[in-house]
């Protein structure tokens, strides 16, 4: 290399190192703040505080708990407050403080994380410097801070102001005067309270005692005393056409509903009726003026298939404001006006929704019997009357148990037989109450089996029912069995009822395209006979070897039900595969205690007469039966009398224990 190329070279070295080290200054802060951004991202940045706290650097549960040990400070900081020479004492517990401690913490997370790599880095730097402050949100219970303040003004203000009212007293409506005096300026003694209780740094409080004068004056005290007087004097009437509702206030109920406020500037005194008053007044007649919505429904003769449309109408509210106005104008006017209500909400199937449904036609129905003049009649035709006409709109899945809620005698609904745990049972059970319904709940399954619609949810007897279709019928209780079935159709459905004293039927009207189903209920399979069993008379009205029938066996077995859809082509398909099995169900008998494990034990003996046999003969017929003898002797004047049984202790015809001593007088002759 030449010496010219080598000075330069040397030259040229410094220049770089010269140009390289500014911009390794300018990056190395770049470098550390990424570093320090890395290792600190589950962390609050530095320099942040929450309502004074320092919570830079911290983990999220560590800074949540330095917040929540300042709020716990607050709560234990007692508050001074002195009004009129007095002191009253403050807990921050009695107006419950509480801190919004989460928000700040998440506050104080989000603090110096600017969107950008700029700005993150412009927050970075100042962290080092300026410190960032997050506040913390508190709450006090407004009602109790008023409640104190009201408290220390009664006992340290002697001679408070008041700007006069007009009271209900036992019944009577007095008017109290306004009087000058002093008093404290709420608003601002309210604001004083929480900015103290806000702090730790508390220098105690002393509030301003002010000179007032009312604004109200006697002469408007005597003008609502004179209109509330007019507002009670005579009843008032009220009536709804909408409802057919008419309602008489009478004055004992206008006299405690009566009162006078200040208005909201506190320069009028106003007359009206008390909304909440009214509102009890009411109560009891509720149901009468809110009424809620009444769906439309169709009325159908099962007979002809005719039907036609029952409009369904809007609920209604009542309107608290315009029923006082109109209260107050009716007592100082006639006596009578008008009972304000609104709309309330519309039927969910509206007039105009079933207007719109032209093509309704009977599916398939279905009529199962029984015998007249049982309770169970009656719920099953409650039932019946309950859930006639009501609508199943397309895609709506339909409970039987959800429709009628629970079976109470305040409904309808009586005591009688039901099947429990797979007995018969009745009648001081719960379900006993709304027995027999499982009839009604039958009927509709195999309504709805046969119009094609789909079955969610049934569940059949335990035990087989002669009046019921064999595995195609469904028992009913509360909450649960139930019988819940699908509308899978794109109409809506209509279930309609009728009865006679010995029967049910149930059709459903709607249009599954032209679908009609069949059933092939399979043979019985797996046929369990039933047993007998023997029930203990523990009334004793039976003897030993009688026996009286209580109850009917019933046979178990296993079935197997199709349903055939035949489609409007004429194909058909098997949609629906039922299986269930039967319980069987034993015979019983009512027999003698003795008797109830199916062979005598220890059974008692009718006795029979021994008189006028002979000591062996008498003996031997005790000893067959398991009696004992006992021979006392009994002088006779005859020989033909020797040795023969006289008299017995025990009469013939009574049951005596096995064991049982006979005591027998035997004729002794003597010459």
């Amino acid at each position: 290399m030449s010496l010219a190329k080598a000075q330069n070279t040397r030259m040229k070295l410094p220049r770089a190192i010269f140009a390289i080290v500014p911009l390794a200054i300018l990056l190395l802060p770049l470098g550390i703040y990424f570093a320090d951004r890395a290792t600190s991202g589950d962390e609050v940045a530095r320099n942040v505080t929450v309502a004074g706290v320092s919570v830079g650097g911290m983990s999220r549960a560590d800074a949540t708990l330095a917040v929540e040990a300042h709020e716990n400070r607050l709560r234990t900081s007692t508050g001074v407050f002195t009004l009129n020479g007095q002191t009253f004492k403050l807990s921050p517990l009695t107006i419950t403080l509480q801190a919004d401690v989460r928000t700040a913490i998440d506050a104080a997370f989000a603090a110096r994380r600017d969107a950008g790599v700029l700005a993150n880095l412009r927050s970075w730097l100042s962290s080092f410097s300026t410190p960032h402050e997050v506040p913390l949100a508190l709450s006090f219970d407004a009602d109790a801070i008023a409640h104190e303040i009201e408290s220390w003004e009664r006992e340290a203000i002697p001679n408070p102001a008041f700007n006069g009212g007009v009271a209900v007293i036992d019944g009577v409506i007095v008017p109290q005067y306004p009087r000058p005096g002093h008093s404290l300026d709420h608003a601002a003694a309210r604001r004083l309270v929480v900015a103290e209780m806000s702090t730790l740094d508390k220098s105690g409080v002393t509030f301003e005692v002010l000179e007032s004068t009312p604004i109200l004056t006697a002469a408007d005290i005597d003008v609502a005393l004179q209109e509330m007087t007019r507002m009670v004097m005579a009843s008032i009437t009220l009536i709804s056409t909408d409802v057919g509702f008419r309602v008489v206030f009478q004055p004992e109920h206008l006299v405690s509903a009566v009162r006078a406020e200040l208005s909201a500037d506190d320069t009028q005194l106003l007359t009206s009726f008390d909304p909440g008053r009214v509102l009890e007044i009411l109560e009891p007649r509720r149901a009468e003026y809110e009424i809620a919505p009444v769906d439309a429904k169709f009325d159908i003769d099962i007979a002809t298939d005719d039907f036609t449309i029952v409009p369904g109408r809007d609920g209604t509210l009542l309107d608290i404001d315009a029923l006082v106005e109109e209260m107050k104008q009716a007592s100082l006017g006639s006596g009578f006006g008008s009972f304000p209500l609104l709309v309330g909400s519309e039927p969910s199937f509206t007039t105009e929704d079933a207007t719109a449904f032209t093509t309704l036609g009977p599916l398939a129905g279905f009529t199962t019997e029984h015998p007249g003049h049982e309770a169970r009649v009656a719920n099953i035709q409650t039932m019946a009357d309950d859930v006639n006409g009501a609508i199943v709109l397309s895609g709506d899945e339909w409970s039987l148990n959800a429709y009628i809620g629970e079976r109470t005698q305040a409904k309808g609904y009586i005591a009688a037989p039901v099947l429990i745990d797979g007995m018969p049972y009745c009648c001081d059970h719960p379900s006993n109450i709304g027995g027999g319904v499982s009839q009604f709940s039958t009927t509709l399954f195999n309504a709805v089996f046969f119009s094609c619609l789909e079955d969610v949810v049934h569940q059949p007897h335990s035990l087989y029912l002669s009046r019921y279709p064999m595995g195609r019928e469904a028992t009913l209780g509360l909450p649960n069995p139930d019988m819940r079935f699908k509308n899978n159709t794109d109409h809506p459905l209509v279930i309609a009822t009728a009865y006679t004293e010995t029967s049910i039927t149930v059709k459903i009207y709607g249009d599954n395209g032209g679908l009609t189903c069949t059933d092939d209920t399979h043979e019985m399979e797996d046929v369990i006979e039933f047993g007998e069993e023997l029930v203990a008379d523990e009334e004793g009205e039976l003897d030993p070897g009688q026996r009286e029938k209580i109850r009917s066996g019933i046979d178990g077995f296993f079935v197997k039900v199709d349903r055939i859809v035949t489609y409007p082509d004429g194909s058909t398909e098997i949609d629906l595969r039922l299986t269930h099995r039967y319980r069987p169900l034993s015979e019983q008998y009512l027999v003698h205690p003795c008797e109830v494990t199916g062979e005598p034990v220890d059974c008692p003996v009718k006795l029979g007469s021994l008189l006028g046999i002979t000591w062996e003969q008498a003996l031997s017929r005790l000893e067959g039966v398991g009696l004992r003898a006992q021979k006392e002797p009994g002088f006779v004047d005859s020989p033909s009398q020797h040795n023969i049984v006289l008299t017995q202790s025990i009469a013939p015809g009574d049951w005596v224990q096995p064991g049982t001593v006979i005591r027998l007088t035997v004729g002794d002759y003597s010459s």
